[in-house]
């Protein structure tokens, strides 16, 4: 306390100028429209910039949240637009059908990728979703720019996909436009590009072509974007073409993905097993 009232003491003259001052200051701005309008502006900036910077560091730690929430947005919305319309054969456009009438058949749910390899020639992926999440080996992987790979281990927390840049991999793909398809892999060579093969050399293919999902496996539904063509070859032992694709997704940033399943896997595993079981009987 007493070291206070020297402080005064030894600066009471200031104190006192700075009192008056402020006096001063308030009674122009209170009485002069001008100033008042000046400190009110000043008043709001300094504000705004604050609540800003607030905002910005809020908005920073909840951002795996937010990345949750428009992930599952996403997988919602994805099924929306798979599920409630039909594509059109001859205009490529989505037409709304009476969702009563129309039976769901693809569920996407959100993952996060927590392990992706690029370097080997059989590379693998690792999401953060497992059994308890509905994922079942079997089911493909995508993510909001095209497809990635496909499930080949489900565990109760996490699973492990065979990534399209695996040489054992096989994906069904067609030529968007002219509905042609053929058999997608990988080389092994560049991360950046697939081929597309067991398309006849007489189709006409051009640079920039969209390469989708073709729906003829039960893993995707069609149109899943995968890449474009950025050339072709002829291959004149098997009259083939050999496409070479640019992949949509770029592998070495996967950071979000999502599980494609089918709801209706189970049936058609059951009716292609009735092959086998004809031949038996044979």
């Amino acid at each position: 306390m007493q070291y206070i009232l020297n402080a005064i003491r030894k600066n009471g003259v200031f104190i006192i100028f700075v009192f008056l001052e402020f006096i001063a200051l308030f009674l122009v701005f209170r009485k002069n429209i001008y100033h008042e309008t000046i400190l009110a502006e000043a008043s709001t900036s300094f504000t705004g910039f604050t609540n800003d910077k607030i905002a910005a560091v809020t908005n920073f730690v909840n951002l795996p949240t937010t990345n949750q929430e428009l992930q599952e947005e996403n997988a919602m919305l994805r099924e929306r637009l798979v599920h409630l319309g039909i594509k059109d054969a001859r205009t490529k456009k989505f037409t709304k059908v009476d969702s009563l009438g129309y039976q769901q058949t693809f569920s996407f749910i959100p993952a996060d990728v927590i392990n992706n390899s690029l370097a080997k020639t059989q590379n693998y992926i690792t999401i953060d979703k497992g059994r308890k999440n509905g994922i079942e080996k079997g089911d493909g992987i995508i993510t909001n720019k095209g497809v990635i790979g496909i499930i080949t281990f489900a565990g109760q927390n996490y699973s492990r996909a065979i990534s399209l840049l695996n040489k054992d991999i096989r994906v069904n793909a067609r030529i968007k436009g002219n509905e042609y398809f053929g058999t997608l892999l990988w080389d092994g060579k560049d991360a950046r590009y697939a081929q597309l093969t067991e398309i006849p050399k007489y189709i006409k293919v051009n640079k920039g072509d969209t390469i989708e999902t073709d729906g003829k496996s039960p893993v995707f539904p069609e149109g899943l974007m995968i890449g474009t063509v950025i050339s072709k070859t002829n291959d004149n032992v098997t009259g083939e073409l050999k496409i070479q694709v640019k992949l949509k997704q770029d592998f070495g940033n996967l950071s979000h993905a999502y599980v494609v399943t089918n709801l209706n896997k189970i049936e058609i595993k059951q009716v292609e097993k009735s092959d086998t079981i004809i031949n038996n009987v044979q």
